[in-house]
């Protein structure tokens, strides 16, 4: 079966890892760029033009790799081919393992969450701090972005275990500190985006962690609620 993944360059060096440490059944890898998450008929047409680009590659399963940031996939439709899309809200619930996680940290230790693929983005919120601070000055930034955190204690820093995580960690705290907030180095997880790659559909249909379209099928966020 031709397998072709297409993915938010989020993910990408969590991919990279396992794509490293495994053998999964990939043909084509496409990744759309991160910073479209902002809006959403921008990240739909990124994907769009990456799904034409399947058209005579003969694929048979697209694994569509990204979270229902801004309920993207409505409107979508798949093609010639079984598309499968991890069942998250976004990317950080994935590399936490499960919503039921996500959920409890929200209750014990409110932060709010950071990757190292996300601080490469080119829009990603500090960049977007920063630029607030040269045009309305630190004073009226912090204020700005002290109400975007209220009720946040933390930034949580993801650790997904790759080698790099010290730097990642040492930058964060950097970040923590414009943002008034504790820095904290969060253990994730790669299981469940290692057994999507993998494709190993009936585990991660069992958990309720993916969802299955069949060829020439139309999307919709309402088929992401967990009940």
């Amino acid at each position: 079966m031709k397998t072709a993944l297409i993915a938010c360059k989020t993910l990408e060096k969590e991919i990279e890892k396992v794509l490293s440490e495994e053998n999964p059944s990939i043909d084509y890898i496409f990744y759309v760029a991160s910073g479209l998450h902002n809006a959403t008929p921008r990240l739909q047409e990124a994907i769009r033009n990456e799904m034409a680009k399947l058209e005579g590659l003969q694929v048979e399963r697209l694994l569509l790799c990204f979270g229902l940031c801004g309920n993207v996939v409505e409107g979508l439709a798949t093609g010639d081919y079984e598309t499968v899309m991890p069942k998250t809200d976004d990317c950080i619930t994935m590399l936490l393992g499960s919503a039921e996680r996500r959920a409890a940290l929200d209750e014990t230790r409110r932060g709010y969450f950071l990757t190292e693929g996300w601080l490469q983005g080119e829009a990603n919120l500090h960049r977007e701090y920063e630029k607030t601070v040269k045009t309305y000055g630190r004073e009226m930034a912090d204020e700005i972005y002290r109400q975007i955190f209220d009720g946040y204690d933390y930034l949580s820093l993801i650790d997904t275990g790759r080698q790099d995580f010290s730097s990642f960690y040492k930058e964060g705290e950097k970040i923590a500190e414009d943002f008034k907030l504790q820095p904290f180095a969060l253990r994730g997880t790669l299981g469940w985006l290692r057994d999507y790659l993998l494709q190993r559909l009936d585990v991660l249909k069992d958990q309720d962690k993916i969802v299955i379209y069949p060829p020439h099928s139309s999307m919709s966020w309402k088929d992401f609620v967990r009940e």
